[in-house]
């Protein structure tokens, strides 16, 4: 009888398995920096040619990257994720004009980003109403906590911090703390005068 194999020749091939699967997968974007890794399962990935990935970029399984169009012959939006991002897992994205995320920034578990909602003409499909869509960026070391939802149009600052849970409808200024629902500021990051201080 052969026992399993020990846990660390079992760890590194899986880790050469999502190697050559990123590796794979990177092709398919507009870009996908070096050193950069989506974890698999991915739960959905639409129009990858307008997706760009920086370097050194985390994504947690199940995240879902879609590029839309916001009407049948439009182009797809574009959505750019920064140099050393941290996605954590259940991550959805979704443009219909352009997402931006800055560098470093942080997102937890479950967030969701959308730059689109639906029309809601009464005689028409919901489905088949055409996408209101507006930009929406994220600012450089940005931290958007669990279960964040950022809708269409908003603009999070530099170093700001989002409040597990909350629903950001209107735009963040850079390094404010915001909770709720809908999201408000509620104080700001502390600031160091030096270093390690």
């Amino acid at each position: 009888m052969v026992s399993a194999p020990p846990f660390p020749v079992a760890e590194a091939v899986r880790r050469r398995l999502v190697a050559a699967w990123n590796r794979r997968l990177a092709r398919s974007f507009a870009a996908f920096g070096p050193n950069s890794r989506i974890d698999w399962p991915l739960d959905a990935l639409t129009e990858p040619d307008r997706i760009e990935i920086g370097r050194n970029v985390f994504m947690r399984a199940h995240a879902r990257l879609e590029a839309v169009r916001a009407t049948p012959g439009a182009r797809a939006g574009r959505i750019h994720i920064g140099d050393d991002a941290h996605v954590e897992g259940y991550f959805s994205v979704s443009a219909a004009d352009s997402v931006t995320i800055g560098r470093s920034v942080l997102i937890g578990s479950n967030v969701a980003i959308r730059d689109h909602d639906h029309g809601t003409a009464p005689e028409e499909h919901r489905a088949r109403q055409p996408l209101n869509a507006a930009p929406v960026e994220i600012g450089d070391f940005a931290w958007l906590g669990q279960n964040v939802v950022v809708l269409k149009g908003v603009t999070i600052g530099r170093n700001a911090v989002v409040g597990a849970n909350a629903v950001v409808t209107s735009s963040i200024p850079d390094g404010a703390i915001a909770a709720g629902v809908p999201a408000r500021v509620i104080g700001a990051v502390e600031r160091r005068s030096t270093p390690g201080a």
